[in-house]
C-alpha cells in the first residue's frame, strides 16, 4: 500500500498539469483568449516545475522526505481549489505558475520514499511502480477533467484536481513512513557521482517531452481535426493514450531488467512513428477512416514511448547518482516538465505559424537528435563496464 500512496502524487501532480487539456476551446471563450494563450498554461506550469525542482530540492534537502511531501500534496490540493475560482486569466496564470514550482517537488520526493530501504533488485519495481502514476494519470485523471469540464465547465476540472490532491494526502499520511534508509548503492555522506553519464541521460529525458508535447499540448484540436470527436470522444482518446502510457511503464522496466543497452533506441524509434503518422492527416484536413486510425495508432505509440525512456533514464540514475539521488531524481522530473513546456509552446508557435499539422511535425523533427543521442548513450555504455560515466 506505500507504493500505492506515492502512485497517486505523480497522478495527482500530472493530473493538475494537463487536465484542461480536452477543454482548450471552451475555456479560451470563457476568458476571452485565444486557444494557443489557453495552451501556455500547461507550458508555463510545466517550466515552473522544471525550474524550481532542482532550486526547492536543494533548499529543502535537510527536511524529512515524507513531511515534505505531505506539506507540498497539501499546497497542492488549496492551489488547485483556487484555480477554480480564478475570474481572468491573469489570476489563472499566476495559479498555475504556482503549483508548478511547488509541485516540482512531489515526483522526486515520491521516487526517494519508494525506493529507500529497498535493495538493488527491489528498486526497478519500485520506480516503475510510482512513475505508473503519470499514466494512470492520463487513463483516470486526465479523461475525467475532460469529462468534467465539458459537463459542468472548465471550473469543474480543477475541483477534481483539487479532490485527488486530498485524496493523495490522505493515503501519504496513512500508508507511507519516513526514509526508511539510503537509497541502495549510497553511501551515506558519499559524494555526489554526477558524471557525463548523467546528464547525457538527462538530455534524453528533455528530447522524449519536448518531442511528444509538441503534439499532446493541442491533443485536444487534434483529436477534434481527425476523428471528428469532442467531449466523451476525446476522453476516450485520452484514455488509450494513458493504457499506452502504462504499456510503456512495463517496457522500460522490461528494458532496465534485462539490461539492453541501445534500450533507449526503441522508445525513440516508436516516437517517431507516433509523430509521423498523423502530420499527413493533420494538414490533409478531411476526418476519414484513415484518419482517425491514424490518431489511434499515435495515441497507442507516442505516450508508451515517454513513458518507457522515463522508466529507463530514472532506473539508471538511481544506479548513477550515488547520494544524490534526490538531486538526480529531480533534475529528471525537471527535464520531464521543461520538455513538456518547451514541446507545448513549439508546438503552439507552431500551429499557429503553420496549421495544426506543424504541431507534430516539429516533434517529429525533434526526435532525429534524440536518437542520435540514445546511440551515443548505447556506445558509452559499452565502453564503461560499471555503466556510470561516459
Amino acid at each position: 500500500m506505500n507504493l500505492i500512496a506515492l502512485l497517486f502524487c505523480p497522478f495527482a501532480f500530472t493530473t493538475g498539469a494537463f487536465v484542461f487539456s480536452g477543454v482548450l476551446q471552451p475555456m479560451a471563450a470563457s476568458l476571452g483568449v485565444s486557444v494557443a494563450a489557453v495552451a501556455t498554461l500547461q507550458s508555463v506550469f510545466a517550466i515552473a516545475c522544471a525550474l524550481c525542482g532542482p532550486v526547492l530540492a536543494h533548499m529543502t534537502r535537510r527536511l524529512p522526505p515524507r513531511t515534505l511531501l505531505l506539506g507540498v500534496l497539501l499546497l497542492l490540493t488549496i492551489l488547485n481549489a483556487a484555480s477554480a475560482l480564478a475570474g481572468d486569466f491573469r489570476t489563472l496564470f499566476v495559479l498555475r505558475l504556482l503549483v508548478g514550482g511547488i509541485g516540482s517537488l512531489s515526483f522526486p520526493l515520491a521516487t526517494m520514499l519508494a525506493v529507500s530501504g529497498t535493495t538493488a533488485e527491489g528498486r526497478p519495481k519500485a520506480i516503475s511502480t510510482v512513475y505508473a502514476g503519470i499514466p494512470m494519470a492520463l487513463i483516470v485523471g486526465i479523461p475525467l477533467g475532460s469529462v468534467t469540464g465539458n459537463a459542468f465547465g472548465w471550473q469543474a476540472s480543477f475541483v477534481a484536481v483539487a479532490a485527488i490532491c486530498a485524496i493523495a494526502v490522505v493515503l501519504v499520511a496513512a500508508f507511507v513512513r519516513e526514509g526508511a534508509g539510503p537509497v541502495p548503492g549510497a553511501a551515506q555522506g558519499a559524494a555526489p557521482r554526477f558524471g557525463s553519464a548523467i546528464f547525457t541521460h538527462l538530455g534524453v529525458t528533455l528530447i522524449a517531452s519536448t518531442a511528444l508535447f509538441s503534439m499532446v499540448g493541442l491533443i485536444g484540436p487534434i483529436i477534434r481535426a481527425t476523428t471528428g470527436f469532442s467531449g466523451t470522444g476525446i476522453a476516450a482518446v485520452q484514455f488509450l493514450a494513458g493504457l499506452s502510457s502504462l504499456v510503456g511503464v512495463r517496457l522500460g522496466s522490461a528494458l532496465v531488467a534485462r539490461d539492453v543497452r541501445y534500450g533507449l533506441v526503441v522508445p525513440f524509434a516508436l516516437l517517431l512513428v507516433s509523430l509521423g503518422i498523423v502530420v499527413s492527416p493533420l494538414v490533409g484536413g478531411v476526418v476519414t477512416v484513415v484518419t482517425i486510425l491514424a490518431m489511434i495508432a499515435s495515441v497507442s505509440l507516442g505516450p508508451a514511448a515517454q513513458s518507457a525512456t522515463g522508466t529507463l533514464v530514472q532506473a539508471r540514475l538511481a544506479e548513477m547518482a550515488g547520494s544524490a539521488a534526490r538531486l538526480a531524481f529531480s533534475l529528471n522530473g525537471s527535464m520531464i516538465y521543461l520538455g513538456q513546456g518547451l514541446g507545448i509552446v513549439l508546438g503552439a508557435a507552431a500551429f499557429e505559424q503553420w496549421g495544426l499539422g506543424a504541431a507534430p511535425a516539429t516533434g517529429l523533427i525533434l526526435t532525429l537528435p534524440g536518437i542520435a543521442l540514445a546511440l551515443h548513450v548505447a556506445r558509452a555504455l559499452k565502453n564503461s563496464p560499471t555503466q556510470t560515466e561516459n
